[in-house]
């Protein structure tokens, strides 16, 4: 084998380089990237929240794996010290596992994005290890607050799609009133008013509880001034405080006057749907290799049951390697842009 991608529970991740040295062994390789996740795919078979690890093994695609340390994070050298390393390409993909440490005010993933375009970038966060850290790892080397990942050079552009677990429930807004992260008006109503409208009946009273259906959805580059969101225009994100005194929301990213936004709702039914249409998309021709990332929010607690998503790459894919991770974010492309996303899954085929 060439290389290969090794993600570990934490039960496993805790034993560091000693499973590292194992798959080395394993392979004849040591050309390994990887990350500490939640849980774990592999075509129809898929543990959440258990021991598990998972290998992607390469033969005949050129791999680079590479890990940049916190120091060149924190000083904001870590896009051109990968983009030293690897030499990226357009037609290349770049895998990303970063420390959710390291991301800080988003400044990581723009750094990144700009050192290493025109390739690809994909990837997911890494999930805290029984230790309490997330950790990264490339060759045999192991960090924590650093970035890890591997540029794959195939024979053919990968194709990239993405599904969504939350659909818009409203139409565009223009945000009309805020403060930092509080949203105070929307088209010139109380954002509060507008987010008890989509929560509906008692789930309206119980604020707190809504916030786990109810998000908002904030159009990403070009996306339309009006009118319903498309699919795979928008990043999601949580609405994390509420003030009845103001009707005001707080939203985990920052919306100024002018700037955009819908309410979308977490619902497994059209999540499962829009998955399905994902895959149709892709699976056509079938893949040499399909990396799946998804988020801790998915799986089971969106389906309800575990090893669904497993089963849809299964049947879509036929016998193509899958190897997927629940990871604490993912990274992929929306509106033309790369972004930083939540209740996503992000699939990356890889062909020739």
């Amino acid at each position: 084998m060439d290389a290969a991608f090794v993600f570990a529970s934490a039960e496993h991740a805790e034993m560091g380089p000693e499973v590292l040295e194992q798959v080395a062994e394993a392979l004849g390789t040591d050309t390994l990237a990887g990350a500490s996740v939640q849980g774990l795919l592999a075509r129809d078979l898929e543990s959440e929240g258990g021991p598990a690890l998972g290998v992607a093994a390469l033969c005949g695609i050129e791999a680079h794996p590479f890990l940049v340390d916190g120091s060149a994070v924190e000083d904001g050298r870590a896009g051109a010290e990968i983009a030293r390393r690897v030499s990226p390409a357009p037609d290349d993909l770049v895998v990303l596992l970063p420390d959710p440490e390291a991301l800080g005010d988003g400044s990581l993933l723009t750094n990144l994005t700009a050192a290493l375009a025109p390739a690809r970038l994909v990837g997911a966060g890494a999930v805290d290890a029984a230790g309490g850290a997330a950790l990264q790892w490339a060759g045999l080397g192991m960090a924590t607050g650093a970035v890890a990942g591997m540029l794959l050079r195939g024979a053919a552009p990968p194709r990239i799609g993405v599904t969504q677990s939350c659909l818009p429930a409203t139409r565009v807004m223009s945000v009309t009133r805020s403060n930092g992260h509080w949203v105070q008006e929307l088209d010139g109503r109380p954002a509060l008013d507008v987010f008890r409208e989509v929560a509906r009946g008692p789930l309206s009273r119980d604020l707190r509880r809504a916030a786990a259906f109810v998000m908002a959805a904030v159009p990403a580059g070009d996306g339309p001034d009006a009118g319903p969101l498309e699919a795979g225009s928008y990043r999601v994100r949580n609405v994390v405080g509420f003030d009845p005194a103001s009707g005001a929301i707080a939203v985990a990213h920052r919306l100024g006057r002018g700037d955009r936004m819908a309410l979308a709702v977490r619902e497994p039914e059209a999540a499962r749907a829009d998955l399905k249409a994902m895959l149709a998309r892709l699976a056509d021709p079938a893949p040499r290799l399909a990396l799946y990332f998804d988020c801790v929010a998915r799986g089971a607690n969106l389906f309800g049951i575990e090893g669904l998503e497993g089963g849809y790459l299964s049947a879509a894919l036929g016998r193509s390697p899958v190897l997927g991770v629940l990871g604490s974010f993912e990274i992929g492309p929306i509106g033309g842009s790369t972004e930083l996303l939540t209740y996503t899954g992000v699939l990356a085929a890889l062909d020739g």
